[in-house]
């Protein structure tokens, strides 16, 4: 359960520090749509890495461990998501920003079937011996 709790964390904290640089360097300079293309192409290899890091640490990276951690990770970023969302929708910081194109939406929801899918990808590093 911690591993799931630390993947879902990392990529939390990944995207929410990308989102604002996606939001404001890049949307503005390159559009919204290539915006969310970068920004999904750098997420997507945090998402390996953390993957990588956490599948790492488990005693036996079973199936079922896989499914836990994937699950779980899932379940911390969409709830974080919706924390966040509801947070910056009661400060009325979101009240000027425009809605998202479906084009970064799409990317979003490919996004989320890669953090899923990860954990099932990576494989553990060999450990040399001593």
């Amino acid at each position: 359960m911690n591993a799931g709790l630390s993947y879902g964390a990392l990529a939390f904290v990944a995207g929410g520090l990308l989102g604002p640089l996606r939001e404001i360097v890049l949307a503005e300079r390159i559009g919204g749509p290539a915006a969310a293309m970068a920004e999904a192409a750098m997420m997507a290899l945090l998402l390996w890495l953390a993957a990588r890091w956490v599948v790492g640490r488990l005693p036996v990276p079973s199936l079922r461990a896989r499914t836990v951690v994937a699950g779980i990770g899932l379940a911390v970023v969409l709830a974080c998501e919706v924390a966040l969302g509801l947070l910056l929708d009661a400060s009325g910081l979101t009240s000027g920003r425009a809605s998202r194109e479906v084009t970064a939406q799409l990317v979003g929801l490919v996004l989320l079937a890669w953090l899923v899918a990860m954990p099932f990808v990576v494989r553990r590093r060999a450990v040399a011996a001593p």
